[in-house]
């Protein structure tokens, strides 16, 4: 119910921000004819924002939602089970640690170049 496409060969630059003809189309539902969403990235969209984004799509884990939020075109794909409040505890510090534990491990920063605006003094020297 979703797949992720790979466009080879030459794409126009500016063709890939402005269309749906860019190098790579994510997108979930019965056909891409038809799809219930879709995202498009270009050329020089970094591989490791595209793992993250397919792995999020991917995931099994239910995703709790307002029924307002659950739109029509929707309901045929997706299943709806209705959710009961109940009034729950507050975590023990070992329901925190446990759930950091099953956390994925988070993508390791990217160093990026930053420049200050700001200079030095100079010195002072005695004579």
């Amino acid at each position: 119910m979703a797949a992720l496409e790979l466009t080879t060969g030459t794409l126009d630059p500016d063709g890939e921000l402005t269309t749906r003809d860019a190098r790579w189309q994510l997108w979930a539902g019965k056909s891409i004819e038809a799809p219930a969403w879709y995202a498009t990235a270009s050329t020089d969209t970094p591989i490791t924002l595209l793992r993250a984004v397919t792995e999020c799509v991917a995931d099994a884990t239910p995703l709790v939602r307002w029924r307002e939020e659950t739109y029509s075109y929707v309901q045929d794909l997706a299943t709806i089970t209705a959710v009961t409040s109940k009034r729950q505890r507050p975590p023990t510090p070992l329901d925190v640690r446990h759930a950091a534990a099953r956390r994925p491990a988070p993508l390791p920063a990217v160093s990026v170049p930053r420049w200050s605006t700001t200079t030095s003094r100079p010195a002072l020297t005695r004579h």
